[in-house]
């Protein structure tokens, strides 16, 4: 009988030598865990089940497999080994760093497509493409580079960004100009002071080429173009018109220095500057987080409209409050109402610009809760905004998941 338990203790020391040997150690940010090598093979597909992925992370020193990686979303990645097939999120864990973390760890792809359909509903954002192939690629390429194969989706995105970033210095070189180019076109022209578009010689190149580029990427978007409410119903080709159109006449205007009646056009020159300059915005098409914060904006309308009626309801409040109370002052600087008012709009925005400015105890005592306040009402609805910002950031992988190509006449 004795001899029959001592072999059963020798095959049980026998299995649980085994079984040590086959254990790895796993550490995970500093937390450590340990796992049976058995039980991750049976999933030989992923990260930790494959014994040639997992060694580019092991350390021969200390014996260990070293991963920089959440340990709270590891627990969840080890619940699907321990239980095979079993996948579940932790309540506190963002499901898009949850989802990123499967995908480092490499899970079942179609577990993880179930694990996202059931916890998140995708949201539906239909693209239409032109039935002809020649006019769908010109249409993908302009407006949706990212949907292209790598390198030239990238490539194609980071020309027009170099294009645009490009066009804006001659630009500068306008409003910037030299003496000796004021000097030689009073000579030109006869008079002793100027104002007027000037282009040295290399800008005048660049600007020709960017024009020339931003009018034919505006042609190509209209051809092709599934249908043409697109194009009209979207903001950035307004302002490819409004950039092609203001730079246009000023090339033309620069040719025209000799006509009589130039000073005419000098007045409203300065109006094409402020159109002129509209040209950075083009980098909007390509720049996915000034496009959400346009977008959170947009969806903060009815905040900032009661921002709007606050700020217009405490300006004429202490306004005329301040406005009473200090005029009895000799010493005042607040002249008339309208002085009150400019006073209570820059306290309300923390700007005291010092041009107006309360003398009077009483006075200067009602622009301390003037400040006050505005701090309350400008903070809510700066803290809305940025909520919605942020909401959109990190949805911004589900919304690009979302994602659905139709073809449209």
């Amino acid at each position: 009988m004795q001899t029959r338990q001592f072999q059963q203790l020798i095959d049980l020391h026998s299995i649980l030598q085994n079984e040590q040997h086959d254990r790895i150690t796993i550490l995970i940010s500093g937390k450590q865990f340990v796992i049976q090598n058995q039980q991750l093979k049976n999933f030989p597909n992923t990260l930790l089940g494959d014994e040639l992925k997992r060694r580019l992370f092991y350390d021969e020193s200390s014996n260990v497999y070293r991963f920089d990686r959440h340990p709270s979303i590891f627990e969840s990645i080890l619940y699907y080994y321990l239980n095979p097939g079993m996948l579940m999120r932790p309540p506190h864990i963002e499901p898009e760093l949850f989802y990123e973390e499967l995908r480092f760890w490499q899970i079942d792809e179609r577990l993880s497509e179930v694990f996202i359909e059931e916890d998140m509903t995708p949201l539906d954002d239909i693209r239409l493409l032109p039935t002809e192939t020649w006019r769908c690629l010109i249409w993908k390429t302009l407006t949706y580079p990212s949907s292209i194969a790598f390198p030239y989706g990238d490539l194609i995105t980071g020309l027009s960004i170099l294009l645009t970033i490009l066009s804006c210095v001659p630009f500068l070189s306008e409003i910037i100009p030299t003496v000796t180019e004021l000097a030689q076109f009073q000579e030109i022209l006869g008079v002793n002071q100027i104002h007027f578009p000037l282009y040295m010689r290399p800008s005048y190149i660049i600007e020709i080429v960017c024009i020339f580029a931003f009018t034919i990427e505006l042609a190509l978007r209209i051809i092709s173009a599934p249908i043409f409410s697109l194009i009209l119903y979207d903001v950035s080709n307004f302002l490819d018109l409004i950039i092609i159109l203001s730079s246009a006449v000023c090339l033309i205007s620069y040719h025209l220095h000799n006509i009589g009646y130039i000073n005419n056009f000098l007045s409203f020159y300065y109006w094409l500057l402020i159109l002129k300059s509209f040209r950075i915005y083009r980098l909007t098409r390509h720049m996915s987080h000034l496009r959400l914060l346009y977008k959170a904006i947009a969806m903060s309308l009815n905040e900032l409209s009661s921002l709007i009626i606050s700020v217009t309801f405490c300006m004429l409040l202490f306004g005329t409050m301040i406005y009473i109370i200090d005029n009895s002052n000799p010493e005042s600087n607040t002249r008339n109402i309208l002085d009150g008012f400019w006073l209570a709009f820059i306290t309300l925005t923390t700007l005291g610009y010092g041009d107006v400015y309360p003398r009077s105890f009483e006075a200067r005592l009602a622009a301390s809760v003037c400040a006050l306040t505005g701090i309350i009402v400008f903070s809510m609805p700066t803290t809305i905004v940025f909520t919605k910002y942020s909401s959109l950031i990190q949805n911004r992988w589900k919304q690009h998941r979302s994602i659905r190509y139709m073809t449209g006449t």
